[in-house]
């Protein structure tokens, strides 16, 4: 991942995934995990993630699911990224031949679980413990910057257009992740949400790289 990624996660359909490329997002998520409201089924994944353009990636988040089962669906959708968000043990995911994105859960004990996954892990999305993603509660902000100092993060957890800059100056995270506060439903996202969204965290980063 480069510096200042933008993620736009829980995407279901076409229109939001072109919004978000419209927008200038980098990183396009898509849920596959079918209790959550923005679930993709295998078949709906392939045509969503070839909308994804060239330049861009498209991460297949997950919360389980047999190693070989998730090697098999990267294979079919696509995918550029698998993002795992939950009880994985990482020594089977070594050598798996794809790349990964390990969920974070920004609490007590945290930087022990990023340190099973470096080596493993390409990436680390830090999110609010109390679920495995689109829960739209804020992280501890000190935590995650303590956490964001030790390797690629993705700041997520309830960040949306008014909070996104803030968020950055206090975490300095290398990229951040937003879904369910840029929608208009579950499942559904406001374009003009996703809009502001990427203008905003743009502008952030642009900052913080020329501060004066």
């Amino acid at each position: 991942m480069k510096p200042a990624t933008i993620k736009i996660c829980g995407l279901t359909r076409g229109e939001d995934v072109r919004a978000g490329v419209e927008a200038g997002a980098d990183l396009f998520g898509f849920v596959h995990h079918e209790p959550s409201p923005r679930h993709v089924s295998e078949a709906d994944l392939v045509p969503l993630v070839a909308l994804v353009p060239e330049g861009k990636a498209s991460v297949l988040v997950v919360v389980d699911g047999e190693v070989a089962a998730l090697a098999r669906l990267m294979e079919n959708s696509g995918a550029t990224f698998l993002q795992l968000c939950g009880d994985q043990d990482p020594e089977v995911f070594k050598g798996f031949g794809f790349s990964i994105l390990r969920r974070i859960g920004v609490q007590e004990g945290a930087l022990v679980q990023m340190a099973r996954w470096f080596g493993v892990a390409e990436g680390f999305v830090l999110d609010h413990p109390s679920s495995a993603g689109g829960s739209g509660l804020l992280v501890d902000q000190t935590c995650a910057r303590e956490l964001a100092a030790t390797g690629p993060c993705l700041l997520a957890g309830g960040l949306d257009p008014e909070t996104v800059a803030s968020a950055i100056r206090a975490t300095c995270p290398l990229g951040v992740d937003a879904s369910s506060r840029l929608e208009s439903s579950p499942g559904q996202k406001d374009p003009q949400r996703v809009r502001d969204f990427v203008r905003h965290a743009q502008r952030a980063f642009a900052q913080q790289e020329s501060p004066s």
